[in-house]
């Protein structure tokens, strides 16, 4: 009995235990098919992701049917199969093949449609050059100068969102621009280049991107920055010998500061080189960037303090060391030569070939310059403008403005403080005065000009006292009246409003006594610039010299310059019948451009036979100048050998004994002297490299020039008497 229940409950329990195990699998096989079916669902889902994002963009092959005579496109990829107008378009890459060599003048163009790619572009890439960002579509060209030039940047945007749409399409487009024929070999070595700073030549415009800073060495090998405008891109193939780059300053044109624009080229070189071999290199790679950028600064601030003078004497700087200068002098090239002594012929001097180029020379000056860019572009080497160096300006902006048309009004203060004062030049423009030439002086050999000096005219000119005393009167009262700018204050005045308000001065005698040297002293009286100039940069042809004169009276003016118009016999001498026609009308001109001029101008001469009744009446002051007196003399020796390092000379005492005794016994003026110190020391200096004295200046050298200098006289005394006794008014 017992036996039969255990019996009939294990049978029980095992049909239970049955019925549950087929439960279970029914749960699992209902689950597992779950299973299977949703990984399947998400499989289909992700390969319609895929090929919904392959149906983004194009890859076109555009090739030349010549059948049809035209170039066809054939889409090889997956978003042939969408319509071509479709909005779900990313961007379209195409190869266009070469009608005559198909793939092997091939070349790649891109164009972007997908508004949210687009936008990015736009944040990443801000205000690229040529790119518009106002449209539906952007189009490109290889190698795809906006996206490689910012493509660390494009990469960091990659990191920010890697789900959006945006951000699937632009990954798939830098991988697309990695794959361009064009650029495949770049991106192989990019990383590796960067790392190591290398370029060569077919990838060095990926150096160059827009608003770049670049270091330049086109003034006197001075490092300049400027700042890159136009890449120099190889949209070529094969890639031209000589690549272009267009970069740009800011400089000084006289009234306000302007972008100047230059074109840099770049030959091809071999291999691979460091980026900071290159003769233009960025900022970022020089070797001294923070030293550079702290000199920059100070060299700017310089800059804007000599650019922002008040017009006029202001204007004068003092100069010592080497400048560009344009070979052509103040005076307009092409002139005329006129014979006035033939009657007035006139004979065409052909300087077409440099009227209308720049030759710079390398000149030493060591002087007074006025700093004035306007009268340089005006008048210094006509159409070239601001040049830099050796180089031309290509073109500039006289109104520059923002990329949306805003004006740009370039505050120097602010400048200052900002980075734009790196983009300021190294160098100056004006005119040398004492080598009368119009050049680009640097920045760092300009100094201020001392204010007025009285000590070379009151006591280093040799002059009658009375003259003196008169010249700087004259010279005073003309500088009140012309301060104040009120004619009521002028004891005399012309019956016509505008006349006769100048200051005339004239200094007539034999060479050497001082008349130049009265002129100098009376410009550093002033403390004016001295602007001297004669018949070469005036002309002899009347209509020309008119034209000169105005000019150059005008420069007078504007500077506040003492005008010394030097030899200016031919406009001084009596006009009359027997005069040539050529002589009579120089004079005129001389007189109706004086009757205007309100400066102070002075006229010397060694060479008068007579002067023009219409000219003495426009002079307020003449003086004749006579050799030299004794005591003269002896302050003329004085004040050259004062001028010596005390350590030149032996025995001072010694020399002055000379002096005293024999000096006047030669008969010296005053640029002879001069001649005889300058001769005497260089004489003492070489005696020693033979062991002939100890190289210091002694009486016995000053008497060995002495003596020369006047047998020299002496050969020629009969002549130049003759020529003096012509020459002096009768």
């Amino acid at each position: 009995m017992a036996t039969t229940m255990d019996n009939s409950l294990q049978m029980k329990y095992n049909e239970l235990l049955e019925k549950r195990i087929a439960q279970l699998e029914k749960v699992v096989n209902e689950t597992s098919k779950a299973t299977v079916e949703d990984s399947k669902e998400k499989e289909d889902s992700k390969e319609q992701d895929t090929n919904q994002l392959k149906t983004r963009y194009r890859n076109i092959l555009r090739k030349y049917d010549r059948a049809a005579g035209e170039h066809k496109d054939e889409d090889v990829s997956a978003a042939a199969l969408k319509k071509p107008n479709s909005k779900d378009i990313a961007y379209t890459f195409r190869r266009v093949y070469d009608p005559e060599t198909g793939e092997k003048g091939a070349y790649s163009e891109l164009d972007i449609e997908g508004e949210e790619l687009i936008g990015i572009l736009k944040t990443v890439l801000e205000k690229y050059p040529g790119v518009n960002f106002e449209g539906d579509l952007i189009t490109m060209a290889a190698p795809f100068p906006p996206l490689v030039h910012n493509w660390s940047k494009l990469k960091k945007k990659l990191e920010e969102d890697t789900e959006s749409q945006a951000t699937k399409d632009l990954s798939s487009l830098m991988d697309r621009i990695e794959s361009a024929p064009e650029l495949e070999k770049y991106f192989k070595t990019r990383t590796p280049n960067i790392n190591a700073k290398l370029v060569n030549y077919d990838t060095l415009w990926t150096w160059f991107a827009p608003k770049t800073r670049i270091v330049v060495k086109k003034f006197f090998n001075t490092p300049q920055i400027l700042e890159v405008a136009i890449s120099p891109i190889p949209y070529y193939t094969p890639i031209e010998r000589t690549l272009h780059m267009w970069a740009f300053c800011w400089d000084w044109n006289g009234k306000a500061m302007v972008k100047v624009f230059y074109l840099f080229k770049i030959d091809r070189f071999r291999g691979s080189k460091s980026i900071s071999e290159l003769e233009y290199y960025p900022l970022e790679f020089d070797a001294n960037k923070d030293d550079l950028i702290v000199k920059t600064k100070e060299r700017s601030q310089k800059y804007v303090k000599y650019v922002s003078v008040k017009p006029g004497a202001s204007q004068k700087f003092i100069y010592k060391g080497d400048a560009y200068g344009d070979t052509r002098k103040v005076s307009a090239v092409g002139d005329d030569i006129y014979d006035i002594e033939e009657g007035g012929q006139s004979k065409q001097y052909n300087d077409e070939d440099n009227s209308d180029k720049f030759v710079p020379t390398v000149v030493p000056i060591k002087g007074e310059f006025l700093c004035d860019a306007a009268a340089f572009l005006q008048h210094g080497i006509g159409s070239h403008g601001h040049v830099l160096g050796e180089m031309q300006e290509a073109w500039r902006e006289n109104d520059p403005r923002e990329p949306d048309g805003t004006p740009i009004k370039l505050d120097l203060q602010k400048a200052l403080k900002d980075d734009t004062h790196q983009l300021f030049p190294p160098r100056l423009l004006g005119y040398a005065t004492n080598e009368k030439v119009w050049g680009q002086f640097a920045v760092d050999f300009t100094e201020e000009a001392p204010a007025k000096d009285t000590k070379p005219f009151r006591e280093v000119l040799q002059l009658d006292p009375k003259y003196k005393e008169m010249i700087e009167a004259l010279v005073d009262s003309h500088e009140k009246i012309a301060a104040t700018k009120n004619k009521k204050q002028s004891q005399v005045e012309d019956v016509v409003q505008g006349k006769g308000l100048g200051l005339v001065l004239l200094l007539h005698g034999p060479p050497g006594v001082g008349k130049t040297l009265t002129a100098e002293t009376v410009a550093k009286l002033t403390g004016k610039p001295l602007f001297i100039v004669s018949v070469a940069e005036i002309g002899l042809n009347p209509s020309r010299a008119e034209q000169n004169l105005e000019k150059l009276f005008a420069l007078a003016s504007k500077w506040e310059a003492i005008l010394l118009v030097d030899e200016a016999d031919v406009f001084l001498e009596t006009r009359g019948s027997t005069s040539s026609a050529g002589r009579n009308a120089l004079v005129s001109v001389l007189l109706r451009v004086l009757e205007y001029y309100q400066g102070i101008i002075i006229l010397t001469t060694n060479r008068i036979k007579s002067i023009d009744v219409a000219v003495i009446s426009r002079i307020h002051l003449a003086i004749r100048y006579t050799d030299l007196t004794d005591e003269q003399m002896r302050k003329i020796f004085a004040y050259f050998l004062n001028q010596l390092e005390p350590d030149w000379i032996d025995d001072r005492e010694d020399i002055n004994t000379f002096i005293d005794d024999y000096g006047p016994q030669y008969g010296l003026n005053g640029r002879q002297i001069r001649n005889v110190v300058a001769g005497a020391l260089a004489s003492a200096r070489h005696g020693a490299k033979h062991k002939k004295g100890n190289g210091k200046l002694t009486a016995r050298h000053l008497k060995g020039v002495c003596e020369m200098t006047r047998q020299f006289e002496m050969q020629l005394k009969e002549n130049t008497m003759a020529q003096r006794y012509n020459n002096e008014a009768k």
